[in-house]
């Protein structure tokens, strides 16, 4: 070929190489939209939906709910725009799922009155933000409200009377017969919470009365003697291993104290529930006498391991008066409340003299002699006494019957509140 030839060829090649970049480059443009579009298309819409302090803005609970529709996940969290190294999953996870929400405890020493910045980092380097004014030093005080619900296997809201900082909620379910049952309660806000009643073999459960006591958390000397505690925990005692966790009293106590416990969150939705019992016993209830008691999940004879729970607990002492011109009576049993297989009920009269017979009763199991594991039911009342029984799950037989075990209750002449 000679150079004319070649030269003659030059400008072809030329444009063959140019038609190709040019083609390149479109494909990677087309490609990069492409990519922008499908990011655009997947915006997170996290929001934080609500902020609730302690009494002592010691720490605050930040709800973070996604309204998208995919799920996001949370890399960090911000305070005033510097990173929170003290904060832990009340409920949920690090990954918050379409249509979902999780409850974050932030740790800090809040300024009262002062405003504070929460920011949530996701994992994609978005932020959002919520402004919010921690309460004056003493604005948080003493609130508690008492009531009963009729519910079943699906969670029904309870709108509060009082608005709390951050309500403590006790329950106790009321029956008589049919499936055993235990109460779960999950969606805790200041004005509300919800709940139901559930199975541990997952069956039906029939419409059943719930009593349910509410306290601000803290720790209270008036108007009566009492401590409104939450901890997260996965720790689980059952059938004869009985791991435990220890919790220390807030205040000094006399007498019999009684120490109500309930699940209040629900980010494992297979059952479980709780219990206590003395500082360094499992068969005795707890005493005044120690610096605290033990405390944990409650897997009977169903569940040896299960996700990690808010355990709220109220501590009160044994005694007997009036709030909010209300009567009420709290009194810790003998060493005989027997199951639902023996002969139920089991009677403790009242010392408190009642005009009619109580309409709310809230309960509590302070020990656990039967090694197959239990829990505490309202089973009968009258204007002079209460009957209770214990309750157990039928996951590896259909026995009911339980040894005895020493309870408590806190019975309310009607349904009120106090603030």
């Amino acid at each position: 070929m000679s150079l004319q030839d070649q030269k003659a060829l030059s400008p072809v090649i030329s444009a063959i190489i140019l038609i190709a970049v040019t083609i390149a480059v479109a494909i990677a443009a087309t490609s990069f939209m492409g990519s922008i579009s499908f990011n655009l298309m997947k915006t997170e819409q996290l929001q934080i939906t609500s902020c609730m302090w302690a009494h002592d803005s010691s720490y605050a609970n930040i709800t973070i709910s996604n309204f998208g529709s995919d799920p996001v996940s949370i890399n960090s969290i911000q305070l005033d725009g510097t990173a929170v190294a003290d904060y832990a999953f009340v409920s949920g996870t690090s990954t918050v799922d379409a249509g979902e929400a999780v409850t974050l405890q932030v740790f800090d020493s809040f300024i009262a009155n002062a405003k504070h910045q929460f920011s949530v980092i996701t994992g994609t380097g978005n932020r959002f933000v919520l402004v919010k004014e921690a309460p004056p030093s003493s604005s948080v005080t003493f609130k508690m409200e008492w009531g009963t619900i009729t519910v079943d296997d699906d969670f029904t809201q309870v709108d509060l009377q009082n608005s709390y900082f951050s309500p403590v909620i006790v329950c106790t379910p009321q029956y008589t017969s049919g499936v055993p049952r235990t109460v779960r309660v999950n969606g805790v806000t200041c004005s509300s919470f919800n709940v139901r009643v559930q199975n541990p073999s997952s069956e039906a459960c029939p419409a059943t009365v719930v009593h349910y006591l509410v306290a601000e958390e803290g720790v209270w000397d008036s108007p009566i003697k009492l401590e409104a505690r939450q901890y997260v925990t996965d720790t689980v005692g059952q059938n004869n291993n009985w791991d435990y966790d220890t919790r220390t009293f807030g205040q000094e106590y006399s007498g019999n104290v009684l120490v109500f416990h309930q699940v209040t969150s629900y980010n494992d939705p297979s059952w479980i529930t709780t219990y206590v019992s003395k500082e360094n016993s499992r068969t005795a209830p707890p005493s005044s006498g120690d610096d605290g008691f033990r405390i944990s999940l409650n897997g009977a004879e169903a569940a040896d391991s299960h996700g990690a729970e808010t355990i709220s607990y109220i501590i009160i002492e044994e005694g007997y008066s009036t709030l909010s011109e209300v009567k009420y009576d709290a009194k810790r049993t003998t060493d005989s409340v027997r199951g639902f297989g023996n002969s139920p009920p089991y009677n403790t009269a009242f010392s408190q003299s009642f005009d009619s017979a109580p309409n709310v009763l809230v309960s509590t199991q302070l020990e656990m002699d039967g090694g197959d594991g239990g829990w505490i039911v309202d089973y009968s009342v009258s204007q002079t006494q209460t009957g209770l029984m214990v309750d157990e799950d039928q996951e590896k037989d259909s026995d009911r019957s339980h040894t005895n075990e020493t309870c408590g209750f806190l019975a309310f002449e009607t349904a009120g509140t106090y603030h």
